[in-house]
């Protein structure tokens, strides 16, 4: 019996190992989105999301967000028109060389 709890013990602070915590595992879903994960992060963040359904709803939320932004592509490649009034202007030149 000492032999089966041994082996259980070595299995579990394996996977206490190889899966992140939650702060970790939300940073790599959204790395997820742009790359491929290597394959022990990739273990790692799928035996988290076993465990813990905040980070599965963290995961669904960003990729519906993905999504979404990825319908509506006209309103992010826009260019920002610049709103500034020439004394506002004048004010921040002013003060960036005042600090100098």
């Amino acid at each position: 019996m000492p032999f089966v709890k041994k082996i259980t013990d070595a299995i579990q602070s394996g996977c206490k190992a190889l899966s992140p915590n939650c702060q970790e595992a939300t940073r790599l879903q959204s790395e997820a989105l742009d790359k491929k994960l290597p394959f022990p992060k990739r273990v790692g963040l799928w035996l988290h999301l076993l465990i813990c359904k905040w980070c599965r709803r963290y995961g669904k939320q960003i990729r519906f967000l993905r999504g979404a932004a990825r319908q509506c592509p006209d309103h992010l490649t826009g260019a920002v028109p610049q709103t500034l009034s020439p004394e506002a202007r004048e004010r921040i030149r002013q003060r960036l060389q005042s600090e100098k």
